[in-house]
């Protein structure tokens, strides 16, 4: 229903607003990331100068910084951006939390280079191969041609042992998390139920009298847009925190592998190959499970 009615609160602030879709700037942030900033900082992971290095590093993090600025201000003029958001694909969608990628996305991946070294002294036998119902998508290789292990010393052993500092750092940011976040979301979920509650009810007031009954359910809809605006930008600030967290506990090599691992990540899930062999494994089951049905209501 909000997304139905968001676009009748933002008429006003639609026409004041910057004329470039969201779609349009994300494509753009997107393709920056992939031909840019992410093939620089592999050739400065694998190269000599730290300071360099250094650099590439807080390009790309103030890139994801830009992005979160631009959300907040979309969320300002139009809410129903964030809420649409039909330029995502169907790998992308179940990722997102309030706007934008799930903060646990960006701690489970930190989590991922923690454990890395750890699981591998520790359980050497690699782990059985799922039970699939039926043969699982063949995911292609969705990265570049490039040998990590092919990399300076300091680069290859940088989540080796990692520090006491580190491990307690990343303790606190996903306890916070873990707190923070259900909170969010029962805040948005809180909202929702009482606009509907107050709209309906108003509308119910007033039926009798159409001018009486805008007036009201305007103000509903004032009132929750203001509260999912408030909402989307408090998530995006817990984005850029945790953000801003990790990249600070970390060393310069450890903050390049962690960016270089997330900007991968976002890539791999707009890759066309991986989309069409999910669809295509869906699809497939879906038949299957179909026919399967089919066979049991005929058996008996």
């Amino acid at each position: 229903m909000l997304k139905a009615v968001a676009p009748l609160f933002n008429r006003h602030n639609n026409r004041h607003s910057s004329s470039r879709p969201l779609k349009d700037y994300y494509n753009e942030w997107f393709s920056t990331l992939k031909h840019n900033l992410l093939p620089l900082l592999r050739r400065s992971i694998s190269g000599d100068s730290l300071t360099i290095l250094s650099t590439h590093v807080e390009l790309l993090h103030q890139h994801f910084h830009s992005f979160y600025h631009t959300l907040d201000s979309a969320a300002t003029s139009d809410p129903s951006l964030l809420l649409t958001q039909d330029w995502r694909n169907s790998l992308e969608k179940p990722l997102l939390w309030l706007g934008d990628l799930h903060p646990f996305l960006f701690t489970n991946l930190a989590r991922s280079f923690l454990d890395e070294f750890q699981d591998s002294d520790s359980n050497p036998t690699p782990s059985p191969t799922p039970n699939y119902p039926s043969s699982p998508p063949t995911i292609p290789d969705l990265r570049e041609s490039f040998d990590p292990f092919d990399r300076p010393w300091q680069v290859a052993m940088a989540w080796r042992n990692p520090s006491e500092t580190l491990t307690t750092r990343m303790d606190q940011i996903e306890c916070g998390l873990r707190v923070i976040v259900p909170t969010l979301t029962e805040r948005m979920r809180c909202a929702e139920a009482t606009f509907v509650d107050r709209v309906v009810n108003d509308w119910f007031r007033f039926r009798e009298n159409k001018g009486a009954s805008m007036v009201a359910v305007a103000s509903d809809l004032k009132g929750h847009m203001e509260e999912v605006v408030s909402v989307f930008l408090y998530a995006n600030r817990l984005r850029r925190s945790v953000l801003v967290d990790i990249i600070s506990a970390t060393t310069v090599y450890q903050a390049a592998l962690f960016l270089e691992a997330l900007a991968q990540f976002l890539i791999g899930f707009r890759d066309h190959d991986l989309l069409h062999a999910v669809d295509h494994y869906d699809s497939s089951n879906n038949h299957n499970n179909n026919a399967a049905k089919e066979c049991r209501t005929w058996c008996h």
